[in-house]
């Protein structure tokens, strides 16, 4: 017979769901044991680790529920083992790791500082603020050290954690589509969501449910300005009868050379956020710089180039 426990939804949320395949791969390994090999860990009889295995045990009740109790004081002492123990998978997506730092960070500093509710808790003296600033810090801090990424990106993350808990709220459903990597949305609209009014929450929710409508970014905004102000220089006017049809030609390099080094940024930006540790390992930021290197030299060998051309034109002109 199995088991009843308590299934908490925000400790729930915390652990990353399981693919259809992979939800069908341990159902599987646990018929064929006969028995579950990873015990249901429990806390005061809600599951803290084994959502899984206990749903599919519901489902098989000859085979025994096995559990194992956590020696946790508070619920935010339980959301910091969940948090870091997930954590700890190698298979979580950017979007799950971010989250699971930033709910880590929260929950920690809840668990040195603030115990009780925000209804219950007294307001604490400018000796115990400046205390729980110093604490927050050193956490925040550590987090970063354990994950290899900078405080500032730790803090980061907490925003990011925050707007996606309110997405969900306004968008039931919405939080595993963001985590799962299925919706593709800027975490800076997360952020600032996180930050808003309550009457900036439904188009701030409509640009991350479609990211695809969102304005260009800023880099390209300003290719577009470059490329719009290349096309109207007095020097590259043609002859009167040919004007149109250079222009048209010229106009379409130009987008090509601007969308070219657009998607080169966008693509730098993305491998940055998705490996952090590209920039904050030396030896991975040693082989990033080597091929910067690269790229750089072939910039300026072209840049001296055009330089080249362009002071041929002006010898021949004089």
């Amino acid at each position: 017979m199995t088991q009843t426990l308590h299934i908490d939804p925000e400790f729930k949320a915390q652990i990353p769901p399981l693919t259809q395949d992979e939800r069908k791969q341990l159902e599987e390994n646990i018929l064929a044991e006969g028995e579950l090999l990873a015990p249901i860990l429990v806390w005061n009889g809600t599951i803290v680790d084994g959502h899984n295995r206990y749903e599919i045990l519901q489902s098989h009740p000859e085979i025994p529920c096995i559990v194992r109790n956590l020696e946790l004081e508070t619920r935010d002492e339980v959301l910091v083992w969940i948090c870091k123990h997930q954590l700890g998978r190698r298979n979580l997506t950017p979007e799950q790791k971010k989250f699971l730092m930033g709910k880590q960070y929260d929950a920690e500093k809840q668990a040195d500082g603030f115990h009780g509710n925000q209804h219950t808790r007294p307001v604490p003296s400018a000796g115990a603020q400046n205390e729980h600033k110093q604490t927050a810090e050193k956490t925040c801090e550590r987090i970063a050290r354990e994950n290899h990424i900078s405080a500032s990106a730790v803090r980061r993350a907490a925003l990011f954690a925050a707007g996606v808990d309110l997405a969900e709220e306004l968008c039931p459903g919405i939080r595993r589509q963001v985590l799962s990597g299925d919706l593709k949305a800027p975490d800076a609209l997360f952020e600032r969501l996180a930050k808003a009014r309550p009457a900036d929450y439904d188009a701030l929710l409509e640009q991350i449910k479609n990211p695809q409508s969102r304005a260009k970014p800023a880099a390209k905004q300003k290719l577009f300005q470059t490329e719009k102000s290349a096309s109207s220089e007095p020097s590259l006017a043609p002859p009167p009868g040919e004007r149109k049809s250079v222009l048209e030609e010229t106009s379409s390099i130009y987008g090509q050379l601007a969308n070219a080094v657009a998607s080169m940024q966008e693509s730098w930006e993305t491998i940055f956020k998705q490996t952090p540790t590209l920039l904050t390992d030396s030896e991975q930021r040693k082989a990033v710089q080597a091929i910067l290197e690269k790229h750089l030299a072939y910039l300026a060998a072209l840049g001296f180039s055009l330089s080249e051309v362009l002071g041929s034109e002006q010898e021949q002109s004089a």
